[in-house]
């Protein structure tokens, strides 16, 4: 049978590519050595000029061969996981193609095949299976077997066809690898031409592993499986942050698949996690020639016919060998270290809401003596100013400088809110008159000692809104036994979170690397050169020590950053404005800011100038300007945005009409 002609061409393709350097190189050579025979001084030059050719396609190629493509996730053996395997296997068998080397199992609700092979993909390498984990809570063993069907016959057919996925899957994760410098710029035309050839290729994979999923389950079962696998995404999404989340929180390892599981089997989230797929399939556009839409894949399954005989309804769990021992290990594993002993769910939940009341009680605090109004840090000095009309001013230092004018009146009755119920909810906790119970529908619930539930949101938010009805707020909280001299410590200053770093940009004639925080922006004096730039883009070593060095900056506590030589810190709370003038292939972000007594920015002389305002106060100009070939790490302008609010006006690029 002959393979398709896109299968062929993308072969053909990447041979010339790989060969034409070292045609190039040897044709130089036969140039002088046949001008050599006839002036040995121009010879001699066309071998120098073959020589630098060779030395700079040497070190092109080099870059691109050398980029890593690690597997990810804990690796089970045969032996270990017999049952795992030989699902595989069948599935191999079904798809008429070879069997995995590695099977792992990684976090992500997801399956995908990863090979390192060699020259590009032009060599058969080591073929790794990464299977979710959430996968494995949440999928029956057919449902299993559906989505290992759809990703591994997408590198079946014949062996050009085989050898042309294998190339175009390696191309483009080089591509995605590349930094800055001129391997990425000569590679980045070279990977668009190989994915507009093989877009179609790729494309049939999808809808040739959707059939063979068919012969596998069925046609019932593998649409069903296609649409549950678009609400397990969501819901992992959702179970991360709203769960997960809670083990950093309070320093406690949880037992992630049972809890996943448990999520899932929520009546509540099941309705809604449905109903949100649905709407996901269906709000999905066909962005990408190489991948169907959902909804384009269960319209090719209508015209499917065939049935399978039967199908496997145990739960994917049950291919685990031993999984109250496995399980945990692969999980811990998995998990970030440091987190501490293993807590069931229940308590994990209640620890960590303790923490959170806790925590914005101490907010509230802060904010009660940051404001300037005279009262004290307890719920019943709280209460008096806010009868007496000061809640605006009592809360506004824990408001978002960044937030627009119209905003703030929503954003002030919405944080006393929020901050004033947890202040509730941490005194009866620790009066021992509630606590937190776990809750899979939403967030833990408060329980007083009768069995009823406590909303602090709906107790408290009336008040707020109306100052004529705190007393009656103070009479129920009196009722509920509310001790109403409670507070939290003050909490301290914020340690800022880094969003991100972008590596260099240009402040006062210097290169820096600029840490965009959400509290403030951070500049570090640059120790890399424009040489070794250009260069980290054409050699591996060069490229994975720049990035390695931005992930160090990035969890570096920045504290510790701004100690550094020549470190100069732009405090949120002292910008007063900002102008981000994009232009074609760079940017310029003017910061303008308040340098006056109660500046708590630490900005040395020179790096700012004096501006001119229709106010009477003074201000000050921070220009930061982008650099072309600039590095990223993390989200960075995303942070920059959401640090900014509405200070930050954008004007974009003017483009030429020429």
């Amino acid at each position: 049978m002959r393979a398709p002609w896109r299968a062929v061409a993308t072969s053909a393709l990447h041979i010339g590519f790989l060969a034409a350097p070292a045609v190039l190189v040897l044709g130089l050579f036969g140039i002088a050595a046949y001008t050599a025979r006839h002036d040995l001084g121009n010879g001699v030059r066309a071998a120098a000029a073959g020589l630098l050719v060779a030395a700079v396609t040497g070190a092109l190629l080099w870059g691109l061969l050398r980029v890593p493509n690690r597997p990810r996730g804990v690796a089970v053996n045969r032996q270990g996981q017999p049952q795992l395997w030989r699902t595989v296997r069948r599935v191999c068998e079904a798809a008429e193609t070879t069997d995995p080397d590695e099977l792992r199992i990684t976090a992500e609700p997801g399956v995908r095949l990863r090979e390192r092979a060699g020259l590009l993909g032009l060599t058969r390498g080591t073929r790794c299976l990464e299977v979710g984990l959430p996968l494995i809570a949440g999928l029956n063993v057919s449902e299993l077997s559906v989505v290992l069907a759809q990703e591994l016959s997408r590198f079946g057919g014949g062996p050009v066809e085989v050898l042309a996925s294998r190339v175009r899957e390696c191309v483009l994760h080089t591509r995605r690898e590349l930094t800055a410098g001129p391997t990425k710029w000569l590679f980045a035309g070279y990977a668009a031409v190989c994915r507009r050839l093989s877009d179609p290729l790729a494309r049939s994979g999808v809808l040739r592993g959707d059939a063979v999923a068919v012969r596998l389950a069925g046609r019932r079962v593998t649409a069903a499986t296609l649409r549950k696998h678009v609400g397990l995404r969501l819901g992992w999404e959702d179970y991360t942050r709203e769960y997960l989340s809670m083990a950093s929180r309070v320093e406690r390892t949880p037992d992630v698949l049972l809890g996943f599981r448990s999520f899932l089997e929520n009546q509540h989230r099941r309705t809604q996690l449905a109903e949100r797929a649905k709407e996901t399939i269906a709000a999905e556009e066909a962005a990408d020639a190489a991948r169907p839409t959902v909804s384009q894949r269960l319209q090719a399954l209508r015209r499917a016919s065939g049935e399978s005989e039967e199908t496997d309804e145990r739960p994917a769990l049950a291919l685990v060998r031993e999984p109250r021992t496995n399980v945990p290990a692969v999980e811990n594993r998995l998990l970030s270290e440091g987190l501490g002993e293993r807590v069931p769910w229940p308590e994990l939940a209640r620890m960590a809401a303790d923490h959170d009341v806790a925590v914005k009680t101490a907010r509230l605090s802060a904010a009660v003596s940051q404001s300037g109004v005279e009262t004290e840090p307890t719920l019943a000095g709280v209460l008096a100013a806010l009868h007496r009309g000061e809640g605006r001013e009592l809360i506004n230092p824990a408001l978002n400088p960044g937030l627009a004018p119209e905003l703030v009146d929503e954003a002030v009755v919405d944080t006393l809110t929020e901050l004033l119920g947890a202040a509730v909810v941490d005194a009866l906790v620790r009066a021992g008159r509630a606590q937190h119970e776990l809750d899979w529908g939403g967030p833990p619930v408060v329980r007083l000692p009768d069995g009823r539930t406590l909303d602090p949101d709906k107790l408290v938010r009336p008040a707020v809104a109306d100052p004529r009805l705190v007393p009656g707020l103070h009479r129920h909280l009196v009722h509920l036994g509310v001790p109403l001299e409670h507070s939290q410590p003050a909490e301290e200053e914020p340690e800022p979170g880094t969003s991100g770093v972008v590596s260099p940009v240009r402040v006062a004639g210097g290169l820096h690397d600029m840490v965009v925080t959400d509290r403030g922006v951070l500049l570090l004096p640059s120790s890399v050169r424009t040489l070794r730039r250009v260069f980290a883009g054409a050699l591996a070593s060069l490229r994975r020590s720049e990035h390695e060095r931005l992930e160090r900056v990035a969890a570096t506590p920045v504290a510790e950053l701004r100690e550094s030589p020549g470190a100069q810190w732009v405090d949120t709370r002292d910008v007063a404005g900002a102008e981000l003038h994009e232009t074609q292939g760079s940017w310029e972000l003017t910061l303008r800011l308040y340098l006056d007594e109660y500046a708590v920015s630490e900005l040395s002389e020179g790096v700012t100038e004096t501006v001119s305002e229709e106010t009477e106060e003074e201000l000050a100009a921070l220009r930061v300007r982008g650099v072309g070939d600039a590095l990223e790490q993390g989200t960075p302008y995303t942070g920059l945005g959401d640090l900014l609010g509405a200070r930050l006006h954008t004007t974009p690029a003017e483009h030429s009409s020429e």
